[in-house]
């Protein structure tokens, strides 16, 4: 995947592996790469956590930051407390917890209270029936029988433990709050309930990290806060997921001091539109332009104070890896590959969306036929780490060998249009500087172009554009022009250009092929001499190539026998 010159390019300039001569320029064959640049990790929508800490950077305070992200929205406290029920785990056949003091066991269905000592203990479905028991881990026993469900585990002095694996994979860890057990047909689900400022605590350090500066923990913890309380379920069994479904929420081993210290001094803030909670997404880099929730997923609509701005920080002063990526290139089979295919892409079409600069759809023209996706799903497609990506195709053709002299056309394709002079550059052979051929190519609105040159000796073409995508490179093999005649009872070659010094080869056809009989050396004027009679049979004469100029033949010579005297002029002789 790359413009590279195939490794046996050098060696080629040399080799006699050219046909023969030919007045006429091959019919150019094109070659396209693509290259793939993009910005950002995310939706790309509301807030940027890479951004909020460049704006810190900058000494904007966090409720400077949050009405930046979210347009006319203002931040201000709730009225009233909120639990937050996050899904631990689901689908399990049991659950393992405990607790370093007394806990409490409430089955919700039946209403009844145990209190359980501290120690390690097993909940799972009971023998028969729709009942969950609790099992003590040290004995085997049951201690808990019949419980009707759902159960609700409150902890004493200490936080409950889960010890099976929980969220992203915690285990043997705690948790705040009430922990309550969900029977599902044969399986179970794991909730916690807990008071929406110790949620938080949990969930600023798994989407921060906890060492950034203050006011970007602050407008993460109350933009944490204002998408949980706008999320909310409360007709369902639980409000939130504990990974990317809704927010990463973590154990209290993962807490840190400067992350809670952030939910803290920003207690009970929301930020708030019109009278309501806003939803205030955010995602790691917006890669300098925040996105709309029509333009990142297809929305039909979106919240007016989610639409996209400039986010001029993104970058964090260097220390964000994906506000720019490193360019890509593709082969149009390595780009079917990256989209699942198999079928070559000859060229791409992006539709883009103004005011955040994402790609809303991409129309892959392949050798099956047009694929049309939405920006989001060329991005799963790809693996892409967003949908503010571009892929500008760059193709080039030209005639694979021409005799010098020859006119030929060079011809390509610079798509999407550039917005600045595209370059057609040459070199000499692989190693040598690159020239500028044609400093200005005639590209049309297509972004097609076409010149026509002259070229003397090899060439190497390739182009450059303003985006600096990667462009194929177009070999020229350039063969001088051979002609052997009869001269004096010999032959007499010529070369053009006059390639003084150069030895060329005298070749007399035989049974078994081509066979070299004499060298002769080139004179300052082009013409080399042999001395081999001209016999009869099919001649011609050969250049092995150098650096500059590929291998060449001559059109072949014939030379009939003597004839011999007649009878009659023998006779009267």
């Amino acid at each position: 995947m790359g413009s590279g010159m195939p490794r046996r390019l050098a060696s080629r300039f040399a080799l006699c592996a050219v046909a023969d001569a030919a007045l006429g320029a091959a019919p150019a064959q094109a070659r396209t790469l693509f290259t793939l640049t993009g910005h950002g990790w995310g939706h790309g929508i509301g807030l940027s956590q890479y951004g909020a800490l460049g704006y810190a950077q900058h000494g904007w305070a966090y409720d400077a930051i949050l009405r930046h992200y979210f347009q006319g929205a203002h931040v201000a406290p709730l009225s009233a407390g909120v639990q937050e029920r996050v899904l631990l785990a689901s689908g399990r056949s049991a659950i393992e917890f405990g607790a370093s003091s007394k806990l409490t066991v409430v089955d919700e269905g039946g209403t009844s209270k145990t209190t359980l000592h501290s120690g390690s203990y097993r909940i799972q479905p009971g023998p028969s029936g729709t009942h969950l028991r609790v099992i003590d881990m040290g004995t085997g026993a049951a201690v808990v029988k019949r419980l009707a469900g759902p159960v609700r585990l409150g902890p004493g002095s200490q936080p409950l433990r889960v010890d099976s694996s929980v969220g992203i994979g915690w285990a043997h860890d705690h948790w705040h709050g009430l922990l309550r057990v969900i029977r599902s047909g044969s399986t179970l689900m794991l909730v916690d309930l807990a008071p929406l400022e110790y949620y938080l605590r949990g969930v600023v350090p798994s989407e921060m990290p906890s060492s950034w500066l203050a006011p970007a923990l602050k407008a993460q913890a109350v933009a944490a806060r204002s998408y949980a309380v706008a999320t909310r379920h409360p007709s369902s069994q639980f409000d939130a997921y504990s990974d990317t479904r809704s927010q990463v929420y973590g154990p209290i081993e993962h807490e840190a001091a400067s992350s809670t210290a952030a939910v803290t001094a920003t207690e009970h803030q929301v930020v708030w539109y019109q009278g309501a909670v806003a939803t205030t997404f955010f995602s790691s880099s917006s890669g300098g332009r925040t996105a709309s929730e029509q333009a990142a997923w297809g929305s039909s609509t979106g919240q007016p104070y989610l639409t996209p701005v400039r986010d001029r920080y993104d970058g964090a002063g260097g220390l964000n890896p994906n506000h720019t990526w490193q360019p890509t290139v593709y082969t149009p089979g390595t780009l079917a590959a990256a989209l699942g295919g198999t079928s070559y892409v000859g060229s791409v079409d992006l539709t883009i969306d103004g005011p955040s600069r994402r790609v809303t759809q991409a129309v892959f023209h392949t050798s099956a036929g047009a694929r049309v996706l939405t920006g989001a799903e060329a991005q799963i497609e790809m693996g892409l780490r967003s949908n503010y990506f571009r892929l500008v195709q760059v193709s080039l053709g030209a005639p694979r060998s021409v005799v010098v002299g020859t006119r030929i056309r060079v011809a390509g394709r610079v798509w999407p249009d550039p917005s600045g002079p595209v370059s057609l550059l040459r070199r000499g052979r692989p190693g040598a500087p690159w020239k500028v051929a044609v400093p200005r190519l005639p590209v049309k609105a297509d972004g097609t172009f076409a010149v026509r040159l002259r070229p003397t000796a090899n060439r190497i073409y390739r182009v450059r554009t303003p985006r600096g995508a990667a462009s194929p490179r177009r070999t020229v093999f350039v063969r001088p022009a051979l002609t052997l005649a009869r001269s004096r009872g010999s032959f007499r070659a010529t070369i053009v250009p006059a390639l003084r010094g150069a030895t060329l080869g005298l070749q007399h056809h035989t049974a078994s092929g081509w066979r070299t009989l004499e060298h002769a050396t080139v004179g300052r004027r082009g013409h080399a001499r042999f001395t081999r009679p001209a016999s009869k049979g099919r001649w011609r004469v050969s250049f092995p190539g150098d650096v500059h100029h590929a291998a060449a033949r001559s059109a072949p010579v014939s030379v009939p026998a003597v004839a011999l005297p007649s009878r009659s002029w023998a006779t009267r002789r």
